[in-house]
């Protein structure tokens, strides 16, 4: 029997290309056009933060090319979120315990922070609705032609942590140089050569949407991209992009697991990726693309004498309609097949997960239970943005400074075929995991939007009680209609089954035993520039 993906795909696409065909009547040019009126590249810059949308549905714009090719000059740009989360939950009786749950100079309240909640980054279980610390700076110099980029990058600050999380204060992220020699008015080549990230499957117009995963892989090493685009007729465009990455060095035998190297992991090869795209953009309107990614590692010293060599490849395609007053739209579906990727390093990166032992962990089941990394899976997302405010002015062209309803609806559906069977009733063989949301924000005056979400995850589409929903009102406060600020109040309430399951200890695991958070109190602060 064919996965929820490949029922519901066909119809997605086909609702969403009549939609299109309606799009093709306005006048307006959508803002995801470049300067010469076509489509954008296939992937996201490497400057583009590595997070979900912000609440409000806003994007932060990053990097100007220079107006003249031989203007040298320097920019630089950047991203904060600095929350406090509190999660909330009654105090209950440990396992085993005898005495009442709360005793004498206990509060019947516990507070959290971070909040216990199913909500990690790696997982399927991810929703984005907690907010996270993390911080961006950009730098480059150049000119139109070529320029240095790097960026520094921090998922913690120092200040409010307890204790020091190393793993956790990036540094330099990316460093890397941007070529674009000039080929004439029908070739636009855009050369990376360097450290950077690569992400496929973004499903936001600007950024990697509100579960901050890209659906088909996201990258991470040194190599080269080249991208391609080539006008093929006034309103076709033809995008064609070509990588190979690899890492730079490797976790040795006597290196040990632990939170201060991000748990690095001496099973894991050194690896390369090899990667492929081509796409076919119609105007600034639609673009249809084609993704192959091969991952794969052939390093003795982690397989040793008799352990096959480790691999894995994403095939894929992809779907983006950009409809000026009827929204935005981006529909994928993604087939990966892993074969002994135990060895694959983190350098690929799958639905967040670290390479081969993360899709193990969080989807084939654990090598405890006899796999090895080899698996199967079948993914299918998409995102949909609405501007009410920007469908209903027309034909009169819609100005940002006023009050506006931005609608966002969202999903992905993963199927997992695995040689290990049913683990703890979220992972192995036939497992389905399916997860969609809904946000709408309503811009009150120029220093107020109010805003809500909803979310409902299902990590096995067979047994409700692993399954949970999430409801998230929020009062967003800046200091204008355009302005590029924010400060969210927000409020979460968790309605979970009776197995939802949180992530605890280090390296995070699934803890049965631990109950999650009910409640969350959170206030942070955004800005860039």
């Amino acid at each position: 029997m064919a996965p929820p993906s490949a029922r519901i795909g066909p119809l997605f696409v086909l609702a969403a290309l009549c939609v299109a065909q309606l799009a093709r009547a306005d006048d307006e040019k959508s803002p995801a056009a470049d300067d010469s009126g076509h489509t954008t590249p296939m992937s996201l810059d490497p400057s583009t933060p590595q997070v979900s949308t912000l609440p409000g549905g806003l994007t932060p714009a990053f990097g100007q090319l220079s107006l003249n090719p031989g203007e040298w000059r320097f920019d630089f740009h950047g991203f904060l979120t600095a929350p406090l989360n509190a999660g909330i939950a009654p105090r209950r009786a440990q396992p085993g315990q005898t005495l009442p749950a709360v005793q004498p100079g206990q509060s019947s309240t516990v507070l959290h922070a971070p909040p216990v909640v199913p909500d990690n980054l790696e997982t399927f279980s991810h929703t984005g609705v907690v907010p996270t610390t993390y911080a961006q700076l950009n730098f480059s110099e150049g000119n139109g032609i070529v320029a240095a980029n790097v960026s520094i990058l921090a998922r913690q600050a120092d200040v409010s942590e307890s204790f020091l999380e190393p793993s956790s204060q990036l540094g330099i992220s990316d460093a890397f140089v941007s070529i674009l020699p000039h080929l004439g008015s029908r070739v636009h080549l855009h050369m990376l050569v360097g450290a950077f990230t690569s992400r496929y499957g973004a499903t936001g117009e600007y950024d990697e949407g509100h579960y901050g995963t890209p659906l088909i892989a996201r990258i991470n090493g040194a190599g080269e991209l080249v991208s391609a685009r080539l006008t093929l007729a006034s309103d076709w465009t033809g995008l064609l992009e070509q990588g190979i990455q690899g890492q730079t060095n490797t976790a040795g035998a006597s290196v040990t697991p632990d939170l201060w190297n991000a748990f690095a992991n001496p099973s894991e090869g050194t690896t390369f990726v090899n990667h492929l795209h081509a796409g076919v953009g119609y105007k600034s309107l639609a673009t249809l693309g084609a993704h192959f990614i091969s991952a794969w590692s052939q390093d003795d010293r982690a397989t040793g004498t008799l352990a096959p060599d480790g691999g894995l490849t994403v095939v894929a395609a992809d779907l983006r309609l950009t409809m000026g007053r009827f929204g935005h739209l981006y529909v994928a579906y993604a087939h990966t097949d892993a074969s002994h990727a135990r060895t694959v390093s983190r350098v690929v990166s799958i639905l967040n997960t670290p390479g081969g032992p993360g899709l193990m962990a969080d989807y084939f089941g654990p090598e405890s239970s006899g796999g090895d990394g080899t698996g199967k899976l079948d993914t299918f997302g998409g995102e949909y943005n609405l501007s009410l405010g920007r469908l209903v002015s027309y034909p009169v062209p819609f100005a940002p400074d006023g009050p506006d309803v931005v609608v966002s609806v969202f999903g992905m559906v993963t199927h997992v075929s695995s040689q290990v069977g049913l683990v703890g009733g979220v992972y192995g063989d036939g497992v389905t995991k399916a997860k969609a949301g809904i946000e709408a924000t309503y811009g009150v005056l120029p220093w107020l939007a109010l805003s809500g979400r909803f979310d409902q995850v299902t990590p096995n589409t067979s047994d409700a009680r692993y399954s949970f929903a999430v409801l998230s009102p929020r009062v967003i406060f800046r200091t204008g209609w355009t302005a590029t600020d924010q400060v969210v109040l927000q409020y979460s309430h968790w309605i979970n089954g009776s197995l939802t399951t949180v992530q605890d200890g280090s390296p995070p695991m699934d803890d049965v035993a631990v109950f999650p958070d009910t409640d969350m109190l959170s206030i942070s602060a955004s800005m860039w520039w």
